[in-house]
């Protein structure tokens, strides 16, 4: 989750313009409603101060607060419309809100009024117009780094001392490719360099470590920034997670109750609590938190969110099934993010299984007997198309729509996992065993071949790749051709497998022995009596067992045939 994991920034517009850098600290160190209290006595002596205006729109806007943001920016170009960042903080809302052409029109403007001789700005403040429009390309389910990064280069370029152009820079080349930290560092060292004593670079790099699961290194890091700023809140709190991640439980507690500490009867602190709890598997005392800021009046769209996610966690499927609709009633669909369409996935999945162990219980509780599998595999499909790091909610989509029976849509969820930029081994073997389920044999034989490419050495991916050619043989036209994978199932199965495989190593042997007595080009009755005396020997205890004993080794054309001395697959014709 998105607000679960990341550090405000909206203090990182604080440079050239700012004239108040006590209250935009305040927005840094995520004490949002001292801040808001700070900006408004600003805007009470000076209300048509835009450049206030602007950074309450920023507060708003990192404490998660779009409409209000939205109509801090809208004073702010009202009051004073030649200011530019108003208007890059308009554009970066809406921009957020999918209206991309309205907000690149604001941005336009932004740097048109920065740069128009008329208005006289320097050339550091136009640097921070610059910074801040690349910012606001950025906002939105899908972020223009083509167009953001030349502008953060133009800033930089304009006013080389600005560490927070650095910073934002920085926090772009890591969102746009997490598993390149050396560019993101280069830029956050620059920006350490420019202000020593600022914990937000540092802090920056936390994060950077953390989300690369470095967690020692993200912790000390996370430390540095707490040693430069003891009153750094958004440390803490990234320590926290870290240590938890780190499985210093006791660490990570106390960070987030000093993270409390230093915002003390701060609403979002307490809603970054409540996110807290839920990350570290309190679903109780998150649930507990939440209720009571509702209780308290409080209405925030993250909450309502994490209700639903803690109890379905609890295993209260049905409640969270309720409370996610409640919150997908209320949220704008341009607000909806990828994981609020993963966990809704996850309540359809608990309540195929409610039903499944007690339809009448179910229908007591009033959950109607849909196809819930089916659609959790189409939201998961959704949250995997809305971030491109979640590669893995294919997988989950195709297993969920196996479960329902739809293996066609299912091999369509693999195919796609497959095309993506990091295939794992196992994904070829969920694709192939799906298409051998969809019938869709053509793809199981390509998949299985690429899974046997990559392991060579084990016995299942040749079994299923004889299943996918076997199943292209019909009645009337046998070509055999799963032949000399069945015979590398033998080969490849180790003998401490042959107890818990036997079903697996008899499948084998009974191809054989249909082989042997069915092919047209050089059948051999020896053979086909020697492979099936196996199957007895082996003794499965399955239909094949049964069928070979009862019929094929009584049939005329085998009864009185004398087995083959050696019947192995080195020992054939």
């Amino acid at each position: 989750m998105k607000a679960i994991l990341t550090i405000g920034l909206a203090a990182a517009a604080l440079g050239t313009f700012a004239q108040f850098p006590e209250a935009a600290k305040l927005t840094e160190r995520e004490q949002y409603e001292k801040a808001t209290s700070a900006f408004k006595a600003i805007l009470e002596a000076s209300p048509n101060n835009g450049e206030a205006w602007f950074f309450l729109g920023e507060n708003n806007y990192a404490n998660d607060r779009p409409d209000s943001a939205e109509a801090a920016y809208r004073r702010g170009i009202e009051v004073n419309p030649s200011f530019p960042l108003n208007h890059a903080g308009l554009g970066k809302v809406l921009r957020g809100e999918g209206k991309t052409a309205e907000a690149q029109a604001q941005f336009d403007q932004a740097i048109e009024l920065a740069t128009s001789k008329a208005n006289k700005y320097t050339k550091a403040q136009q640097a921070s117009a610059y910074r801040e429009v690349a910012e606001g390309l950025l906002a939105g389910d899908r972020p223009d780094f083509n167009a953001a990064m030349p502008l953060f280069d133009q800033a930089i370029s304009l006013n080389p001392k600005d560490a927070k152009a650095y910073i934002l820079k920085g926090d772009a080349l890591f969102q746009r490719n997490p598993r390149d930290g050396s560019a993101p560092l280069e830029n956050y060292k620059k920006a350490m360099a420019l202000e020593p004593l600022s914990a937000l670079p540092v802090a920056r790099k936390g994060f950077m470590y953390y989300r690369a699961q470095n967690f020692p290194v993200s912790i000390d890091e996370y430390s540095n920034a707490i040693a430069l700023d003891p009153l750094y809140a958004p440390a803490y709190r990234g320590r926290a997670e870290a240590y938890f991640k780190n499985r210093e439980f006791d660490k990570a507690t106390a960070d987030m109750k000093k993270y409390l500490e230093l915002n003390a009867g701060n609403t979002s602190a307490r809603v970054r609590n409540a996110q807290f709890l839920f990350l570290v598997e309190k679903y109780d005392e998150s649930l507990q938190e939440i209720q009571a800021l509702e209780k308290e009046g409080v209405h925030n769209m993250t909450l309502k969110r994490l209700k639903a996610f803690d109890l379905l966690e609890k295993g209260d499927a049905w409640a969270a099934d309720a409370a996610m609709k409640a919150y997908f009633a209320e949220q704008p669909k341009e607000k909806v993010i990828s994981v609020d369409y993963e966990y809704a996935a996850k309540i359809d999945q608990a309540l195929a299984k409610e039903i499944m162990k007690d339809s009448a219980a179910a229908a007591a509780k009033g959950i109607p007997a849909v196809p819930y599998d089916s659609l959790a595999g189409a939201l998961y499909l959704k949250a995997a198309g809305m971030d491109a790091s979640k590669e893995y909610l294919y997988l989950e989509a195709a297993k969920a729509f196996t479960d329902a029976r739809c293996y066609a849509r299912a091999v369509d969820a693999m195919r796609t996992k497959v095309k993506g930029p990091r295939p794992e081994v196992n994904d070829w073997y969920y694709l192939g065993a799906m298409a051998n389920r969809a019938k869709m044999f053509q793809t199981a034989d390509s998949a299985w071949a690429q899974y046997i490419s990559k392991q060579p050495n084990i016995y299942q991916g040749y079994l299923y790749r004889a299943r996918s050619l076997a199943g292209m043989d019909t009645a009337d036209v046998k070509t055999w051709s799963a032949k000399p994978y069945y015979e590398e199932v033998i080969r490849k199965m180790k003998p401490t497998e042959v107890d818990r495989a036997k079903a697996d190593l008899e499948e084998a042997y009974n191809y054989m022995g249909l082989y042997w007595l069915y092919n047209t080009t050089a059948p051999d009755r020896a053979m086909a009596k020697c492979w099936f005396e196996k199957v007895g020997a082996l003794n499965a205890g399955t239909s094949i067992t049964k069928q070979v004993n009862d019929v094929f080794l009584k049939m005329k054309e085998l009864k009185d045939v004398k087995p083959a001395e050696d019947c192995s697959v080195e020992a054939q014709p």
